[in-house]
Formats: C-alpha cells, sequence, structure tokens
C-alpha cells in the first residue's frame, strides 16, 4: 500500500487519511490495506475455483505468484469477479512476466485455455438437443443437402496432449497424471448438457469433420471429405457413427434441412 501511494505522488497517504478516520488501534493507511487485502484473496479465491487444475499442477505458493503477476497486468476491468480469469491464458502464453510460471509447467498456458473454456460453456445459452426420432424422420432424399447445427456452448481447442487428461482426473477427484507439454497437440472438444459440463479428445477425422460441420457445411460433402479420409467403402459407417455420437453427447441442437 505505501509503495502505491508513492507511486501516486502521495507517500504520506494525505488523501488516504483526509477521507479514511483512523482509530487507537489502526490508523487510516492500515485501514486502507485490510480491504486492499482482502480485495486480492477474493481475487485469489475466484482464480482457484476457476482454475483448480492450474492451481494444482503449480502449487498454491506459485499460483499465488501468477496471480499477483496476472493482477498487475490485467486488473479486473468488470464488475464482476467472472471475468476476473479472462486474460489469464492469454498472459501465461505471452507475457514476459509469465516466464517462471511456463518453466514451471510448460502446458500452462494451454491448460488456462481449457480451464477458462468450462466456464464459458457453463455460461452459455441453453438450446434445443436434437433426438434420435429428428435424425429418423429426415428423408433419404434431403441428407445430402442436410446441414447441422450446434449448441452455442460447444467449443473446440487445440491443446497440448497431456492438458485434457490432467483437467478430466482433476474432475474425478484422482491423483494427476504427470505431463509434459511436448510437440503433439489434440483437438478437445468441450460442451454442456443440461447443467453438466464436458470434455473430450477428438480423434484426428472427427475433429476436421466436425470442424466443417460447424463451418456449415452439407452433410454430403462431409461424407465425401471421409469417404476421402478412409475410403469410400468405409465412410457411410464412419459418416452414421460421427452423427450418432453427436446426437449422443448431445451438441447438436437443429437439423437444417435444404
Amino acid at each position: 500500500m505505501h509503495a502505491a501511494l508513492a507511486e501516486a505522488g502521495d507517500p504520506a497517504g494525505r488523501t488516504a487519511t483526509a477521507l479514511i478516520r483512523g482509530d487507537d488501534q489502526q490508523g487510516a493507511i492500515e485501514r486502507l490495506e485490510v480491504y486492499a487485502n482482502a480485495y486480492f484473496f477474493r481475487i485469489l479465491e475466484c482464480l482457484t475455483e476457476d482454475f483448480g487444475a492450474l492451481r494444482h499442477c503449480l502449487g498454491a505458493e506459485l499460483f499465488h505468484d501468477l496471480v499477483t503477476a496476472y493482477l498487475l497486468a490485467h486488473p479486473p476491468a468488470h464488475p464482476s469477479l467472472r471475468y476476473a480469469g479472462a486474460q489469464l491464458a492469454s498472459f501465461l502464453q505471452d507475457s514476459a512476466a509469465a516466464a517462471p510460471f511456463r518453466r514451471r509447467c510448460a502446458f500452462s498456458p494451454d491448460l488456462a485455455r481449457l480451464e477458462w473454456s468450462l466456464l464459458a460453456a457453463f455460461d452459455a445459452p441453453d438450446a434445443p438437443v436434437v433426438t434420435r426420432e429428428e435424425i429418423g424422420s429426415v428423408p433419404p432424399d434431403r441428407w445430402e443437402g442436410l446441414r447441422l447445427e450446434f449448441q452455442p456452448a460447444l467449443q473446440c481447442l487445440t491443446v497440448a496432449e497431456c492438458v485434457q487428461p490432467i483437467r478430466r482426473a482433476y474432475d474425478r477427484g484422482e491423483p494427476l497424471p504427470g505431463g509434459t507439454a511436448g510437440t503433439k497437440r489434440v483437438s478437445v472438444c468441450v460442451w454442456r448438457r443440461e447443467e453438466r459440463v464436458f470434455h473430450r479428445i477428438l480423434p484426428p477425422l472427427e475433429a476436421t469433420t466436425l470442424e466443417r460441420a460447424r463451418a456449415g457445411a452439407r452433410f454430403g460433402d462431409l461424407c465425401v471429405a471421409i469417404a476421402d479420409a478412409c475410403g469410400g467403402d468405409a465412410a457411410p459407417g464412419h459418416a452414421a457413427a460421427l452423427l450418432s455420437s453427436w446426437q449422443a453427447d448431445g451438441i447438436m441442437s437443429r437439423l437444417i434441412l435444404a
């Protein structure tokens, strides 16, 4: 607090003492420090809840230091602390001040991205879920032009291979697996069904097919791309399996018939 006052050009704290009343036990500056520290620890508590696996990987002390460095670079700008961690992943990725945390946990930017996406999925708007009956009612001659619309909560991101298993173990209360960022990266999808948020690694073919479908590709074009990847004979089975999996996961919200 004294350093902040000095930086503001009021090292004696005259402005604060004019506005805040002290007493026999604490002066004005000491009282102000209580509130300043309480605010920091409230943010720390929120970010501990939002980035639980990251805190576990870094350790409590280093996570405390991370939050301190992060808040110096990105003080909260929104009235709700829900958004306090919005820039944490980019801070870990790009800031020179985050180098000590990257050295301790090379995959920390990706883990922060995944954990933030879980929050975003939970807060996303509700939408209908496509049922098996709706899929079964599509006329055969309409399948080629069919387009799929997906849940607002659905997110796809590319992260270090170790990140999703770490968060999965954290969700289950299991020991977190050891891991390093390495060079291999995988696609992970995050979504919400009812009040639960899910995440899983996508096989490469599913990742590229889902990306095309989300971009608005027709089902017929998706099948052609699948055939190019795995052969014409296997394409129908792969396409049907993906559609069934997406329906079971509840990530599709609407079938759009051409």
